[in-house]
Formats: structure tokens, C-alpha cells, sequence
């Protein structure tokens, strides 16, 4: 009775050091395996749920709401040849422009009839600018341009004008209308303005033809 006594003592003994034993109260044999609540596992991981991503888009009207930003310069040469890679203008080109305003207000002066004072001196102007792109360009493939020949026309033409009227002023009493005095009539003189107006309207389109 004592040796039974003993080893069951000794058999809770063991068993309650190693943590896990259990004792089956109908035979008294140890139960092997773990009793007891185990930590909920889940509660540290979650399911993986795989993300679509999507784009973000705002509204068109939050691009246009202003935020200080300065105006595009688009007057400005510089935005307009480098920024914005504008095709490239050749010098002749240059050139021809700056004497576009000279041609127009030499024509605006014949169409309105102005004095001959303020002619002349249109008339000289547009020759001076007219003779120096002759100049520059003479030996160069520009002179073969439409525009080129027209301006160098036109220009003489318009100081030929220049020189009749003065002419004009000191000639007409003296020389008869039948013979050399007819090319200081006021007739012939409008005549001459006449063909002035058609070329100077047919170089401006030559010239605006020109890139």
C-alpha cells in the first residue's frame, strides 16, 4: 500500500513540473498533450487583400483657378523664338519686315492725298532703307527674290515722283504741256502716282509672302 502511495506521489510530482500533465480522474493515467486555452493567433495577422491603385484626378476647373502666376509673355520675342521653338526666321526675312511700315505709309500718303512735303520725305525714307538691303544683299541667292526686285522698283519710282514734282514746281511756267513741259503736268504726275499705288500694293503682298 505504502509502494502505491509513493508512486502515485511521485507521478504528480512529475507531472506538475512538466506544465502540461493532465491525470484522467477514471484511470488515472496521464493524459498526454497540452490543456488549456491557446492565444488568439489571428488577432496579430490580417487577411491580405491585394490594393488596385487609382489614379487621382481633380477637376478641370481647379487647373484654372489662378495662383499668381504671371501671364505668358507671348508678345514677347524672346517666349515666342526660344520658349515656345518658333521656326526660325531668316535675316532677309528681318530685313523685309522693317521696311513693311515704310511701304504702307508711303501708300497711305497717296491714298489720302497728303502734301508733297511729307511724301517727299516718306519717299526719301523708304529709298534710303530700300538702297541699303540692295547693298547688302546684291551678291547674295536673296536677290533673286520677288520682293527684292519690287522694293528696288518701287523705291525708284517713288524718287523719280519726288524729283518730277519738284521739277514741276520750277518748270511747269516755262515749258509748253505739248512738248518736254507735259511731264509736269499735274496729269502726267498723277499718272506716275497712279502706278506708284499699284506697286507699292503689290510689294506689300510680295513682302508678307516672304518667311
Amino acid at each position: 500500500m505504502k509502494k502505491i502511495i509513493l508512486l502515485i506521489f511521485s507521478m504528480f510530482i512529475f507531472c506538475a513540473n512538466a506544465g502540461y500533465c493532465v491525470i484522467d480522474a477514471a484511470t488515472g493515467e496521464d493524459i498526454k498533450g497540452y490543456r488549456g486555452e491557446l492565444p488568439d493567433l489571428t488577432e496579430r495577422f490580417q487577411r491580405y487583400i491585394p490594393q488596385v491603385a487609382r489614379p487621382q484626378f481633380k477637376s478641370v476647373d481647379a487647373f484654372n483657378v489662378s495662383k499668381g502666376y504671371k501671364p505668358v509673355p507671348r508678345d514677347n520675342p524672346t517666349y515666342v523664338n526660344v520658349i515656345l521653338k518658333k521656326e526660325k526666321v531668316s535675316q532677309f526675312a528681318n530685313d523685309i519686315n522693317q521696311l513693311l511700315p515704310n511701304i504702307e505709309r508711303l501708300l497711305y500718303s497717296i491714298e489720302h492725298e497728303e502734301n508733297e512735303q511729307l511724301f517727299a520725305a516718306r519717299a526719301n525714307d523708304l529709298y534710303d532703307n530700300v538702297e541699303y538691303l540692295r547693298k547688302k544683299y546684291q551678291d547674295a541667292p536673296e536677290r533673286f527674290y520677288p520682293a527684292y526686285d519690287a522694293l528696288i522698283t518701287v523705291a525708284n519710282r517713288a524718287r523719280a515722283v519726288v524729283a518730277i514734282r519738284n521739277e514741276a514746281m520750277v518748270y511747269n511756267k516755262y515749258l509748253p504741256y505739248q512738248t518736254e513741259g507735259y511731264m509736269y503736268t499735274p496729269q502726267y504726275i498723277n499718272e506716275q502716282l497712279t502706278y506708284l499705288q499699284q506697286e507699292l500694293t503689290e510689294t506689300i503682298s510680295l513682302m508678307k509672302d516672304v518667311n
